[in-house]
């Protein structure tokens, strides 16, 4: 019996900020590498070019999948001004994006567009009218948006509109996401699906043993912690800092962990604790690690303060580890953080209110192993890519006919 030949899925990320690598590639790296999925499907991907992307493609190249690479406007700045002119003397609607231009060429059974951010749906009306034009269907998978997402003009509001509803499928990881898009442009979308970030089974295995050998300490020093990027717009850690600087915190027993923060963001972290007059030597900054579960496994309690997620995954490698959590309610955070039973959930981004959760963490100390523990079985139950990654394969089967 002849074996069926596997059909082709041509994959782009939207990610432009050098190096084109980041949290918002986690979950289709993930999907693309899982062994039932290239079972059934050929994913062939085309990546902005650099030493980070390259690196990740190496790895895939090992489960049997192909990646191209291309030079990127953000790094070849000759050929972006090029293309430039050209799109002003044709004067065209649509910005010219030349790598698109292989969705023609390679003529796949679907393209996946991972979209890095809300933002990054204004930059595909070029690729999308590549795919209608040849009859091409397409997935979004959106990986962050923010709650107060609006457009600015009725020209941006139609290719918003265009790119999101021409799709064979939108794909959110976070409900909230879904709601400011829908808002955004006045209309619901009616080929939404929901699906999340997971983890691995390995993963979660490996978190839980940690959980195990390294339990939350509920006495002597509060050891908080804060996992990912520094970054005031998204992930507002500023937040804290004016929270901490309270005087109620100056007289307290605690450490606070910034793991993941390099170069300017170390910078800019260090100025505002300079700014806010928190005590240094109660504040440690790490850059990033790749023993990730290692570190947290060192600190008692998360603090997310975001102002734009989607479901991070900084908060589910936490809570996969026995952690508790406070989170903002933004994105896929109040699908985590189950107000008294997984941690605590401010009841705004103001800064208020965040306070007002952290001294709730305080004051609930006797809690912080008991809500660890019910989030690390959240997080087994519902973040775990052996139900997510199956159920979201057969979607995908059926939507090219496999």
């Amino acid at each position: 019996m002849q074996k069926r030949q596997k059909k082709k899925i041509l994959l782009f990320s939207t990610l432009n900020p050098y190096p084109f690598w980041a949290g918002s590639e986690t979950f289709w790296f993930d999907f693309v590498g899982d062994e039932r999925v290239t079972a059934r499907f050929d994913f062939q991907l085309l990546l902005a070019d650099s030493p980070a992307t390259r690196a990740k493609a190496e790895t895939l190249a090992g489960r049997g999948v192909k990646t191209d690479f291309y030079k990127h406007f953000n790094v070849d700045f000759a050929r972006r001004n090029f293309y430039r002119l050209v799109d002003v003397a044709g004067k065209k609607e649509t910005r010219t994006l030349p790598w698109y231009d292989r969705i023609a060429e390679e003529k796949p059974a679907l393209v996946w567009f991972n979209v890095a951010a809300l933002a990054d749906l204004r930059e595909l009306l070029y690729a999308v009218r590549i795919c209608k034009d040849a009859s091409i269907p397409y997935w979004l998978i959106l990986q962050h948006g923010t709650d107060n997402f609006f457009l600015t003009s009725e020209k941006e509001i139609e290719a918003v509109t265009e790119v999101a509803t021409s799709a064979k499928r939108f794909i959110f990881i976070a409900e909230k996401n879904r709601f400011s898009l829908e808002r955004a442009i006045g209309q619901k979308l009616e080929n939404a699906l929901l699906t999340v970030n997971a983890l691995s089974a390995e993963k979660i295995a490996e978190a839980k043993k940690t959980a195990e050998s390294a339990p939350v300490g509920t006495d002597e020093t509060a050891r908080f912690f804060n996992l990912g990027r520094y970054s005031p717009i998204d992930k507002a850690q500023y937040l804290l800092l004016e929270a901490l600087a309270g005087g109620a915190w100056r007289d307290r027993d605690w450490r606070l962990t910034f793991i993941g923060i390099d170069g300017f963001g170390k910078f800019y972290l260090e100025k505002m604790l300079a700014f806010y007059g928190i005590n240094r030597e109660k504040i440690e900054i790490l850059p990033h690690t790749r023993d990730v579960f290692g570190e947290i496994a060192k600190r008692d309690v998360l603090l997310m303060p975001s102002l734009a997620e989607g479901t991070p995954f900084a908060m589910i490698e936490a809570m996969a580890c026995g952690r508790a959590a406070l989170g903002t309610p933004i994105g896929g955070i109040p699908e985590l953080v189950i107000e008294n039973q997984t941690g605590w959930l401010a009841r705004t981004t103001d800064v208020a209110d965040v306070a007002a959760s952290l001294e709730r963490v305080w004051q609930e100390r006797a809690k912080w192993r008991e809500f660890g523990h019910n989030a690390q079985k959240h997080v087994e139950e519902n973040y775990n890519e052996k139900k997510s990654f199956a159920e979201l394969a057969d979607v995908l089967a059926a939507d090219i006919n496999e």
